[in-house]
C-alpha cells in the first residue's frame, strides 16, 4: 500500500538517498527542506524547520492534500566543531534550533495526521552515543534527540504510533564539509583544537558509509510493525558501543581524547 513519506532535509545527503529508496518501493514521498529537490518540484517543500510558522504552514499543505501521513523522517540536522566555551551564541541557537527544535516542530504538527501504525524515524547519530572531544555541541544536541525519541516512544505507544532513532556512524555526504568549523583556541586549550581539526581532517576522505546504507535501515525500520528503539549503522560503531558499556567511563573518555587528537585525560 502506497504510503505518504515526509522526510526532512530531503533533497541531500541521507535525505535525498532515504527519498530515492521510498519512492522506488511505491511511496510519495514529500521533501521538507532548505532547497527544492529539482528532480522533484511538485513533492518539494522549501522551509527553515526550526520556523513554527513555516512548519505549520507547509504541514497543513500536506495534510490538506494527502489527508494523512504515514511515515515521518526527521532527518535535517547540522554539524559542528570546536571548543563549546568558544561557540559563539548565535551559533549555538541555530545547531539547537535545527537540531532539536527542528525534530519536535515537525512532528508537533505531523502527529495530528498520523494514526495508528504511523512511524516517526528520527535520524540521530552515534555522536549523540558516544562523547567526542571538540564536538560537544554536536554530541549533545544529537543525544537530546534520541532521548526524545525514548521518551516519544513511550507517550505514543497507546495511540499506535511508533518512534524510532536511527544512529548513523560517517557517512559519506557532504555534511562534513558544511559543518560549521569553530577553530578558535585559548589557553586553556593550546594546541588541542589544533589536533583535534586534523585527526577530522584527516578521515574526512577515509571509509565511509554510502548513504544508502543508512537509507535501507531507515526503510527496514518504517516497514517493521514495531520498530527497535534505536539502531546503530555501522558494524565498527556497533563494537565501539559494546566496549563503551561495559568498560569504565574514565578509560573511555581517555582513550577517545586521545586517539582523537584532543590530548590525554590526566
Amino acid at each position: 500500500m502506497e504510503r505518504i513519506v515526509v522526510i526532512t532535509g530531503g533533497s541531500m545527503g541521507i535525505g535525498k538517498a532515504t527519498a530515492t529508496l521510498f519512492r522506488q518501493k511505491g511511496d510519495t514521498v514529500l521533501s521538507i527542506a532548505m532547497q527544492i529537490d529539482e528532480e522533484y518540484p511538485e513533492e518539494s517543500y522549501v522551509a527553515d524547520i526550526s520556523n513554527e510558522e513555516q512548519v505549520k504552514n507547509i504541514i497543513s499543505q500536506i495534510g490538506e492534500k494527502y489527508h494523512k501521513i504515514d511515515v515521518l523522517v526527521n532527518n535535517a540536522g547540522i554539524g559542528v566543531n570546536g571548543a563549546l566555551e568558544l561557540v559563539p551564541s548565535d551559533v549555538f541557537d541555530k545547531i539547537m534550533d535545527v537540531n532539536i527544535k527542528g525534530a519536535y516542530l515537525v512532528t508537533k504538527y505531523a502527529l495530528p495526521y498520523m494514526k495508528k501504525g504511523g512511524k516517526i524515524i528520527n535520524i540521530s547519530s552515534v555522536s549523540g552515543m558516544f562523547p567526542s572531544p571538540f564536538r560537544s555541541l554536536y554530541c549533545f544536541s544529537k543525544s537530546a534527540l534520541l532521548m526524545s525519541t525514548m521518551c516519544q516512544r513511550m507517550e505514543l505507544s497507546r495511540a499506535g504510533i511508533d518512534v524510532c532513532a536511527v544512529c548513523p556512524g560517517e557517512v559519506k555526504t557532504g555534511f562534513m564539509k558544511k559543518r560549521v568549523r569553530i577553530e578558535d583556541t585559548n589557553e586553556r586549550y593550546g594546541k588541542q583544537v589544533e589536533r583535534a581539526f586534523a585527526f577530522l581532517d584527516k578521515h574526512d576522505g577515509g571509509k565511509r558509509m554510502p548513504p544508502e546504507k543508512v537509507a535501507k535501515v531507515i526503510f527496514k525500520q518504517a516497514k517493521r510493525k514495531r520498530s527497535k528503539p534505536f539502531v546503530i549503522v555501522g558494524a565498527s560503531f556497533k563494537l565501539i558501543y559494546f566496549g563503551i558499556r561495559i568498560l569504565p567511563t574514565r578509560w573511555v573518555l581517555g582513550l577517545t581524547n586521545k586517539f582523537m587528537g584532543g590530548g590525554s585525560i590526566e
